[in-house]
């Protein structure tokens, strides 16, 4: 008798596992779609010549994130590392050096309005104006997203769109942010190789600038 109520219960945890994946997948699929329209792929090469610019002329990147999205942008700090850049995470427990006008600022925030990002965001643009404020967000019209130079939309349940989706169920299946995340963190990685194809970096040459590099 166990055994059965094993077998029901792993059986609907697989089929729910691979319908977040699937949720998960065509979400991405959505994105790529999206992305590639010519009104929005337009931001998306002015990003890329921005970062292949910084990169060469040796700007320094702060990244700008609170929770899950500071994890995203912490993994695209390690690619920028591996390509030679000099990134900072800005959060409100450590200290960085103070930005300069020949420097870059990327913010990552899903709903656009998030209180810390806000004030942070704010915190360094009264400080100094930077040679280029990149914002990705699923909400352009918002206040962080409005203050991007560059505003990257990628499509993904925030944690702002809860309230319009009450009744949704397939809403856990990427809870909160989760759908914006992932993509973000695809989207990030794809830049890199962008970068890495036009800097004319190889994988042997990323894997020599790991810590752990053999």
């Amino acid at each position: 008798m166990m055994v059965e109520e094993n077998q029901k219960v792993n059986g609907k945890a697989r089929k729910i596992l691979f319908e977040s994946m699937e949720l998960i997948m065509k979400n991405l699929q959505d994105n790529m779609t999206h992305l590639n329209k010519p009104k929005y792929f337009q931001h998306t090469q002015k990003f890329i010549e921005l970062m292949h610019d910084a990169i060469l002329n040796k700007r320094r990147f702060f990244l700008l994130a609170s929770g899950r999205s500071a994890f995203i942008l912490q993994c695209f700090a390690t690619r920028l590392v591996h390509l030679g850049a000099g990134p900072y995470m800005i959060t409100n427990l450590t200290s960085n050096p103070a930005m300069r006008e020949k420097d870059i600022l990327i913010v990552l925030s899903g709903s656009g309005t998030t209180e810390i990002v806000v004030s942070m965001l704010n915190s360094y643009v009264n400080k100094i104006k930077p040679y280029g404020i990149v914002c990705i967000t699923s909400h352009p019209e918002t206040t962080i997203g409005r203050m991007g130079d560059i505003t990257i939309k990628l499509k993904g349940r925030s944690k702002r769109d809860r309230a319009i989706e009450e009744g949704d169920d397939t809403a856990i299946l990427t809870p909160e942010g989760t759908a914006f995340e992932q993509v973000a963190f695809t989207y990030l990685d794809a830049i890199i190789a962008e970068l890495a194809i036009r800097l004319g970096k190889s994988n042997d040459d990323l894997l020599g600038k790991h810590a752990v590099a053999e």
